[in-house]
Parts: structure tokens; C-alpha cells; sequence
């Protein structure tokens, strides 16, 4: 049985972040972590990169947008702009190394209870107990495919680790976003032909907001492949696959049908790893988690935080790095608040995390779009 003051589920960049915010601040905490820190990244497909650039301008007040932690950059520890999910997984554990920080590997939570405001995490390596739960267990560990029937029938984009050796010549991707792009792109640098189902124009830029379109860095690979005579996109929604022995039957809400002697291949995106903790989540419309905006606690409960890539605001999107690290100082001043840090403690604080890209608690500046 281990007592700590915060639990951290997850040893991602959002657990190992808030980490960080929470030694500064002197509160003891303990990150439990599943497998070994980063390993979500271990797992992404060999062609893959962050799509938002690293840069080393710490020095100038600019934070390196894959940082989690302040006075880091991934660029700097390796003189790159889009590392691979290896090199990423590398730099969580040189902040981890670096600073201390107080993981524990190759624990699994089970279920979660609260009995009268403590926090007790059952998992394989028995009973751990806080006054605070933080849920940074992130998303790619558990890739969706819904509202297709027939989903059986169909392979998720994060299982195909080298693209380059599937066989066969012809294939089907469901979703036109970051990875069915780049997924996309890999098979038609291949030599392979590609029809790409999306229901919106994957060209149609109406928001500046990465979150809701293409990235500058995959758009330039789709502009590249859009013209290829490998390449097939089709304006639609997928209903349903079904199989016969030789073929896949795809039918689309308009009726149409695509065949494929290839499975499909759907690259639909991701959910929050949210078991252990189901009955204490209450939702959006959109199916988010719906959350306190200003503490990141779950709607309704005390003392339990989410961070990472599925915090939702009104219609603020926090998946990439650079945004759900700015609400991990918000997590950490206000459990400062209920230990009773004083004031002049926290706001010495929350001001070195807002100059550092990790704090930021008004959310009216996040619609600020781009005119040029």
C-alpha cells in the first residue's frame, strides 16, 4: 500500500508534464504508468512524426511547441523538427531522468474508487491512495472505429507499422485527417494505388486551428500525392463493409459502393483510455468528457483532473502538446489552493508557467484566428 498526496495515471507527456509542475511546486506525487514511459510513441508507425515542428527558442521566451516541460526542447537534444515517436518516447525519459520525476512503470490501474475524498487506485501492483487523481492516460492506446457496420471486417491505421510492406497493390482509407494522410502518402511513395473516403474536401481550409484541419506539414504531403494518378478521393461517409470471399463490399451513406480486396484500412481517429474511471465522467454532446473549465475536473466530482490530448472547452480543442500543456499549471495552482499554499506561492508560480507556455486559464483569446 503506497500514500501519496497526488496520483498521476499515465507516463505520457501529459502525466510527465504535470509531473514536473507538481515537483516545482513541492507537492508529493507519484505517476503510475503501464507499460515504460512514452510507449504510446514506441508504437506509432515507423514513418511517422510530429507534425508540429520543434524549434529551440527557449532563450526568447518561446517554448518549443513538443515541450513538456520547462527548460527543454526536444529540437535541441535532437537537433530536429519532427521526431519520430522513438526520439519523442527518448525525451520523456531524459525530463524524467533529468529531474527525478517519480514514475512507476509497468503498472496497470484496475478500477478506481473514492471513499470520503481519498483516491484509491487498485492495480497489479496492489493499492495506491491520494487526495488528488489526475488522468493523463491518453488516447493511442485505444484507436475507434465506429458508426460502420461491420467494423470487424476493417484494420485501424495505427496497426500498420511499415506501410511500405503491405502486400498488395490496391487499397482502401477511411478518414482523410493527419494519419490517413500520411498513411496515404506512404503507400503512394510505395508504388501502391490508394482510394481515400472523407466527408468533407480535404482541401477546404476554413479555420487557422490545426486541431480541426490539416497541419501545414501534412497538407504539403497531400498537395504532393492529390494529383497522382495513384491516388482516388472520394467525397462520402462510410456506412458499412461487408466481405464475401474474395472482395469488400464498402457501402457509403449515399448508397454507393466502393469493392477492395483489401481489407479497409480506418484511420478514425483515437478515445480516451477511460475504464477505470467510466462512472465518474459525465459527457458533452459531442461525446467529450465534460469538465470544469476552470480546475480540468471532471463535471460534477472533486479532486479528479483530466489532462492530455481529450480536454474540450465549449469548442476549444486541446489535442496537440502545445495546447493541453497549458492546462497543466491549471490542475496544479488550484490543488496549491486547496493545500493551502499562499497566495504569494502560487502566483509566483503561475507566472514563470505562463511565461513558460503551461498556464493558461482564459480561454476568450483561444478564438483569435489568422486574417493572412
Amino acid at each position: 500500500m503506497t500514500i501519496t498526496n497526488v496520483i498521476i495515471v499515465g507516463g505520457g507527456p501529459a502525466g510527465v508534464g504535470v509531473a514536473s509542475l507538481l515537483k516545482q511546486a513541492d507537492i508529493s506525487y507519484l505517476v503510475l504508468e503501464k507499460n515504460e514511459i512514452g510507449h504510446s510513441f514506441l508504437k506509432w508507425p515507423t514513418s511517422m512524426e510530429m507534425i508540429t515542428p520543434s524549434f529551440p527558442s527557449n532563450a526568447f521566451g518561446q517554448i518549443d511547441l513538443n515541450s513538456i516541460c520547462i527548460e527543454t526542447s526536444p529540437a535541441f537534444s535532437f537537433n530536429k523538427e519532427h521526431l519520430s515517436g522513438k526520439e519523442y518516447s527518448e525525451y520523456l525519459h531524459m525530463v524524467t531522468d533529468y529531474f527525478n520525476l517519480n514514475i512507476q512503470t509497468n503498472t496497470e490501474v484496475k478500477t478506481v474508487h473514492n471513499h470520503k475524498g481519498i483516491w484509491m487506485v487498485e492495480t497489479n501492483q496492489g493499492q495506491f491512495f491520494a487526495r488528488y487523481l489526475i488522468w493523463a492516460a491518453g488516447e493511442y492506446q485505444n484507436p475507434i472505429i465506429k458508426d460502420i457496420k461491420g467494423a470487424k471486417h476493417c484494420t485501424h491505421s495505427s496497426l500498420i507499422k511499415n506501410p511500405s510492406k503491405l502486400r498488395g497493390e490496391k487499397f482502401v482509407v477511411v478518414g482523410g485527417y493527419e494519419s490517413g494522410i500520411q498513411l496515404t502518402y506512404d503507400l503512394i511513395k510505395s508504388n501502391k494505388k490508394v482510394t481515400l473516403i472523407n466527408p468533407n474536401p480535404i482541401d477546404d481550409k476554413y479555420t487557422s486551428d490545426p486541431s480541426k484541419i490539416l497541419s501545414p506539414y501534412t497538407f504539403n504531403k497531400y498537395t504532393e500525392i492529390k494529383n497522382s494518378p495513384n491516388y482516388t478521393e472520394v467525397l462520402g461517409e462510410l456506412e458499412s463493409v461487408t466481405k464475401n470471399q474474395t472482395t469488400y463490399q464498402l457501402q457509403l451513406k449515399d448508397n454507393s459502393i466502393i469493392e477492395s480486396t483489401r481489407a479497409p484500412i480506418c484511420a478514425t481517429g483515437f478515445s480516451l483510455v477511460k475504464g477505470p474511471i467510466e462512472k465518474y465522467i459525465s459527457y458533452r454532446e459531442d461525446g467529450s468528457p465534460q469538465l470544469v473549465e476552470q480546475t480540468d475536473e471532471f463535471y460534477g466530482q472533486e479532486n479528479i483532473y483530466l489532462a492530455g490530448p481529450s480536454v474540450r472547452h465549449d469548442n476549444h480543442i486541446f489535442c496537440f502538446i502545445y495546447k493541453f500543456r497549458q492546462r497543466f499549471g491549471v490542475i496544479v495552482s488550484d490543488i496549491m489552493r486547496k493545500e493551502n499554499y499562499i497566495d504569494q506561492e502560487i502566483d509566483m508560480l503561475v507566472n514563470k508557467w505562463k511565461e513558460n507556455g503551461m498556464y493558461l486559464s482564459d480561454l476568450s483569446c483561444c478564438d483569435t484566428e489568422c486574417v493572412c
